[in-house]
C-alpha cells in the first residue's frame, strides 16, 4: 500500500500538473478573447498610456522652464495635432489622384499582370469555359456586390475618429497629471523595497518606450526623405506619397517594408515600358530598405532594445490578430513593456530572460551544452 502523504512529499501529482496548466490555458484564451472583443475600449487605453510614458521626458523638460504639467501637456498636444493634420493632409491630397483614377489603374495592373503571367493565360480561359459550361444548367442566383474601398472608408471612419480622440484626450490628462503615476505607485506598494522595483521598473519602461520611439521616428523620417527623393530621381508618380508611405509603413515590423516594395514595384509596372526601368524604384526600395534594416537600425536601437528576434515576430503576429492594423503598431511597445515588468518582478525573471537577447552563457550552462550537442552527434555517427 502507498502512502498519500509520502506522494505528496515529493511533488504535485501529474493530474494536478496537467490541471493547472489546461486552466491557466483557458485564462489566457479568454484574455485574448476579451481582448479582442473588446479592441474598441483597449487600443484607445493602450495606445494613450504609450504616448504619455513616451512625451514624459519632454513635459518634465518643459516643466524645468517653469511650464505647468497641463500647459506642458497642451503644448505637447497640440504639436501632435499639427503633426497628424499636416500628414493627413499631404496623403489625401496624394491618395486624391489614385482614387479618381483608380479603375483605370486597377485594370492596367490587371493588363501588366498578365502580361507577366502570359503562358498560363490559356490555362485560365479554359477553366473560365469550362465554368461556363458547367454552371449553364444550373439556377440563376443573384450576386450581391460587396462595399468598395470608399464606402468601407467611410464606414470605418467614425470608429477610427472616435478612438483617435479617445485616445488624445486620455494622454493629455495621464500627462497634464504629472507625476501623480509614481505617487500613486509608492502608495500602494507596501515595503520600501517594492516601492525601489516598481519605480525603477516605471521609469525604465518610460525611459526605454521613449527611446526607442523618437529614434524610429528619425530613422523612418530619414528613410521617407531618402525614399520620396530617389523615386523622384527615377521618374515614378507622386514621389511625395512614396517618402509618406515609406516613412508610416516603417513603423510596422517585417510587413511594412515589404507592403512598400510591393506597391514600388506594381506602380512601377504600370507606370514605365521598360521592364527594368519599371523594376528599377522598387529593387532601389528594397537596397534602402535592407540597409536600413539590416545596419542603421541595430545600431541605433539595438543597443537600446535588446529582444528576441523570434519573440518579436511572434508578438507582430499575435497583436495583428488580436488587434490588426493597431495591433502591428503595438506589438513591440507592448512586448518592450513586458519586457521590463519581468525583468523587475519576483517569478517572472526566466521569463524577462527568455524575451530577450541572446546573452552570454555561464561556464556551468555552457559546458552542458557542449556536452549534450557532443552526445547527439556522437549518437547520429553511431547510427551512421
Amino acid at each position: 500500500m502507498t502512502d498519500p502523504s509520502a506522494s505528496q512529499e515529493h511533488g504535485p501529482d501529474s493530474r494536478e500538473v496537467v490541471r493547472n496548466w489546461a486552466i491557466t490555458g483557458i485564462f489566457w484564451i479568454l484574455v485574448l478573447g476579451a481582448l479582442s472583443l473588446a479592441q474598441g475600449v483597449f487600443v484607445p487605453i493602450i495606445s494613450a498610456f504609450v504616448l504619455a510614458l513616451t512625451f514624459s521626458p519632454v513635459r518634465r523638460v518643459l516643466e524645468g522652464f517653469g511650464i505647468p504639467s497641463s500647459a506642458a501637456a497642451g503644448m505637447i498636444m497640440i504639436s501632435l495635432l499639427i503633426v497628424f493634420c499636416v500628414l493627413f493632409y499631404f496623403i489625401s491630397e496624394a491618395l486624391q489622384e489614385y482614387l479618381i483614377d483608380a479603375p483605370t489603374f486597377a485594370e492596367e495592373v490587371r493588363r501588366e499582370l498578365s502580361g507577366l503571367f502570359g503562358t498560363i493565360e490559356p490555362v485560365l480561359k479554359a477553366g473560365d469555359q469550362i465554368d461556363a459550361l458547367t454552371n449553364q444548367n444550373k439556377q440563376q442566383t443573384v450576386a450581391l456586390r460587396e462595399p468598395g474601398f470608399v464606402s468601407v472608408m467611410t464606414q470605418a471612419t467614425p470608429a477610427v475618429v472616435s478612438q483617435l480622440v479617445v485616445t488624445l484626450t486620455l494622454s493629455f490628462f495621464l500627462m497634464a497629471s504629472g507625476d501623480m503615476f509614481y505617487e500613486k505607485l509608492v502608495q500602494v506598494m507596501p515595503k520600501l523595497k517594492d516601492k525601489r522595483r516598481a519605480l525603477a521598473a516605471a521609469r525604465t519602461i518610460e525611459n526605454q518606450l521613449s527611446t526607442y520611439l523618437f529614434t524610429i521616428s528619425a530613422i523612418n523620417a530619414t528613410l521617407g526623405v531618402i525614399i520620396g527623393l530617389v523615386m523622384w530621381l527615377a521618374g515614378m508618380p507622386n514621389p511625395l506619397l512614396f517618402g509618406l508611405g515609406a516613412f508610416l509603413l516603417n513603423y510596422i515590423p517585417y510587413i511594412g517594408s515589404i507592403g512598400g516594395i510591393s506597391i514600388t514595384l506594381v506602380t512601377g509596372l504600370v507606370t514605365f515600358d521598360s521592364t527594368i526601368q519599371a523594376i528599377l524604384p522598387a529593387l532601389l526600395y528594397w537596397i534602402i530598405n535592407t540597409i536600413e534594416g539590416q545596419f542603421l537600425t541595430p545600431v541605433l536601437v539595438g543597443r537600446r532594445l535588446k529582444l528576441n528576434a523570434v519573440v518579436v515576430f511572434i508578438s507582430f503576429a499575435l497583436w495583428a490578430w488580436v488587434w490588426s492594423f493597431m495591433g502591428m503598431l503595438l506589438s513591440t511597445p507592448i512586448l518592450l513593456m513586458a519586457k521590463v515588468v519581468s525583468d523587475n518582478v519576483n517569478g517572472l525573471e526566466s521569463f524577462g530572460k527568455f524575451l530577450g537577447d541572446r546573452d552570454d552563457l555561464s561556464g556551468s550552462d555552457s559546458r552542458l551544452l557542449k556536452f549534450v550537442f557532443r552526445q547527439k552527434d556522437r549518437s547520429a555517427a553511431e547510427e551512421a
